[in-house]
């Protein structure tokens, strides 16, 4: 390594130069709010970031994993997705070969990745810029292409789709302890899942910064028990003017409940002027097909998910078993 770069893991202090180093990297640029909500205040009160401290020009890179917690055949255990890696251009050599970027990741695994408390059991992420050398230097692994579930709007709107008397639909500030309870009773209808209690699901999208996300309820008429939980937000990514359903906490068998949900989006759809309304499921959960009975198509993009194992290394377990929304990912 450059006598001039240090390579450490973060440590309080580093967010302006962080920020800085981001900022110089990606568009739109982000706050100090921002980054505290995201990495300081997620639910695993865990920050991964490892940092390239170069001593005139401060931190001049950084391989950075947001921790969250998941579920793994009945453990809690912790995952990181890849987020935010940058360094900058006159730095990229720096060090031995195959340059900074590498060395940073390597110090990341080194540091966090592997069995034990606070220990990632895998990464994953879409690395569209950094596929070629994460495959030959990272162990970048291919789980599946990204394809999109979609609806586009008729000209006159969605038309009201026929559903349950016996259940209502309806907007929240914040989920509560009836969302935790709806969680344990499906935290097992996979083998892998990101932990959907309350606690996630508000910091992730009640509390998020610059995206507004609405928060969904389907709940019975007569006794209030919650069926299922949805969250939609309005976006320019993939398709334009696009309104999407970025999480989904329904049983996979509840038709009456998904129906519902899936028309309050509709109508929430017109009513915003979006042209399309989409989502995302595993291609072998049953949700894949289930909103193609709806009506909806499925869409491929350039977009693909890799995983970077520590402990499960063969990758059709996270092919088959991995049960992931749009909101696993921070791209919408």
């Amino acid at each position: 390594m450059s006598d001039a770069i240090t390579i450490r893991p973060y440590r309080p202090g580093d967010e302006e130069s962080l920020l800085r180093g981001h900022n110089a990297t990606f568009e739109p640029h982000r706050s100090l709010p921002h980054w505290q909500w995201k990495f300081r205040d997620n639910p695993t009160g865990l920050i991964h970031i490892m940092v390239a401290d170069h001593e005139q020009d401060g931190i001049v890179g950084a391989y950075v994993t947001l921790p969250v917690q998941v579920r793994i055949d009945g453990e809690h255990r912790i995952a990181g997705q890849c987020v935010d890696l940058f360094v900058l251009p006159a730095h990229r050599r720096a060090g031995k070969r195959p340059g900074l970027f590498v060395n940073l990741a390597h110090a990341h695994y080194e540091l966090w990745g592997g069995k034990g408390d606070g220990k990632n059991a895998f990464h994953y992420g879409w690395p569209i810029a950094t596929w070629r050398i994460g495959q030959k230097y990272l162990r970048y692994e291919i789980v599946r292409d990204w394809d999109f579930l979609f609806r586009q709007r008729p000209a006159d709107g969605f038309p009201r789709r026929a559903t349950s008397a016996d259940l209502v639909a309806r907007r929240v500030e914040r989920f509560d302890g009836d969302t935790d309870a709806l969680w344990h009773r499906l935290q097992d209808q996979s083998r892998l899942s990101i932990v959907r209690d309350a606690r996630y699901l508000n910091w992730r999208f009640a509390d998020a910064h610059d995206v507004d996300y609405e928060l969904w309820e389907c709940r019975e008429r007569q006794t209030d028990a919650l069926r299922g939980v949805a969250v939609l937000t309005t976006r320019e990514f993939v398709f334009p003017a696009t309104t999407f359903l970025a999480d989904w906490l329904v049983p996979a068998d509840d038709a009456d409940a998904t129906a519902l949900l899936v028309a309050a989006a509709e109508q929430r759809a017109n009513e915003l002027g979006s042209a399309v309304l989409s989502t995302l499921f595993n291609h072998l959960d049953p949700r894949f097909l289930g909103f193609q009975g709806l009506g909806f198509a499925v869409y491929g993009t350039s977009y693909f998910q890799v995983v970077i194992p520590f402990e499960q290394d063969d990758a059709r377990f996270y092919k088959d078993h991995w049960y992931h929304t749009l909101g696993d990912s921070d791209l919408v």
